[in-house]
């Protein structure tokens, strides 16, 4: 057997000088033939080429954000076994002997070096423990997979298995989803063992991680992910098929509450705009500009994930408020004398907001999608 090790770094050489002489050490006390990737930022920002020289292969990520890089990281994997560990110092190379027996001892999918089984240790802020507790608990739940610790990337993997699913999340929530891709291309099954290992804070350097952008693909990708496996588990045959459907029930239902909520900031404002300025006419406006705004924003940003063309979603997201509420006043002119004004307000608002929701998907989304390539350097 052999081993790739990769580690995905983003303005991390001081940390790399620690990491690497102590991976190489550990990986050849292991006794197989092994390799180490270092996959850096698309435009480096340090001087981390020169630290792997004679040590790692230097590779630059080729699709933007921590997703990008590890997939990045498994194109170029050439070994049978694929170990990936953070480069900031927080997971301690000395655990890799431990991890690759368990591994090949047990015949595992994934092998995860925990925080969170018994003998582990995690050194993070309490918050930060918190934040990782409840992202474990909702990703079991939504996977359905049995492990203590799916947050971490410690892990090794089968690189022939990695090679064989197609990952689509950007960010750090394609950890949870590999597990999920995994399961799905090994017919629902997948066996996760757990080794104890002490997490760090890291060494040197900052978080890259935005804690409201961190949050909000993971509330997406929860929905997405769970919505994936229910389908997959009533027809595991499809999973094409499968993934284009939960694509469109992570749309509708994140459409749903974000149209939800907007309704609730629309509210708000409306409230305020008529206490200082008593007229319900201008508060109306008033309110509706602000639910308008949120709800482009996010179903921008975090429903569809769209990037480039702004202006032009801006206005097309505009003319379809309109349609949604010419097709709702001209319901509310020609029910009112035969329905109860409150019910057929409610149903004139499902009405629209269904029209809005197909026309947004197909027009605002997909005519005006994303514009040209992505940052490649973004994480």
């Amino acid at each position: 057997m052999s081993i790739t090790a990769a580690i995905l770094a983003y303005g991390e050489a001081d940390n790399l000088r620690i990491l690497l002489p102590q991976i190489d050490a550990q990986l050849r006390s292991i006794g197989e033939e092994y390799e180490i990737l270092i996959v850096d930022a698309a435009v480096p920002m340090d001087d981390t080429a020169d630290v792997c020289k004679g040590v790692a292969t230097y590779i630059n990520q080729e699709e933007p954000f921590f997703a990008g890089a590890f997939r990045t990281a498994i194109k170029y994997a050439t070994k049978e076994k694929f170990l990936i560990l953070d480069g900031d110092c927080s997971h301690d190379p000395k655990y890799i002997p431990a991890v690759n027996a368990k591994f090949d001892e047990t015949g595992a999918d994934v092998v995860i070096g925990s925080r969170y089984v018994e003998g582990g240790v995690s050194n993070d802020s309490k918050t930060s423990y918190m934040m990782s507790q409840i992202l474990n608990g909702m990703f079991r739940k939504a996977l359905k997979v049995q492990a203590s610790d799916i947050s971490t990337d410690y892990r090794m993997y089968h690189t022939a298995a990695l090679k064989k699913v197609t990952l689509t999340c950007e960010r750090y929530d394609v950890l949870q989803e590999v597990l999920l891709r995994l399961k799905i291309a090994n017919g629902g099954t997948l066996r996760i063992e757990e080794v104890p290992i002490e997490f760090n804070k890291r060494a040197f350097g900052e978080s890259k991680r935005q804690l409201f952008v961190f949050i909000m693909h993971y509330v997406r990708t929860i929905i997405q992910l769970t919505c994936l496996r229910r389908l997959y588990e009533k027809n595991p045959t499809e999973l094409k098929v499968d993934d284009e459907r939960a694509e469109l029930l992570t749309n509708v239902i994140l459409y749903i509450d974000i149209g939800c909520v907007g309704a609730l900031v629309d509210y708000i404002f409306f409230c305020i705009s008529q206490a200082i300025y008593p007229f319900p006419e201008v508060a109306n406006v008033v309110g509706a500009v602000f639910g308008f705004f949120f709800t482009f924003y996010f179903n921008t940003f975090f429903n569809y994930i769209s990037r480039g063309h702004y202006t032009a979603k801006f206005c097309s997201y505009a003319l379809v408020c309109l349609v949604g509420t010419f097709v709702s006043t001209g319901m509310m002119y020609m029910g009112k004398e035969y329905l109860n004004i409150y019910l057929l307000q409610i149903f004139c608002i499902a009405v629209a907001a269904a029209v809005q929701f197909v026309l947004n998907r197909v027009i605002t989304y997909r005519i005006f999608g994303d514009e040209g390539p992505r940052n490649p350097n973004a994480r």
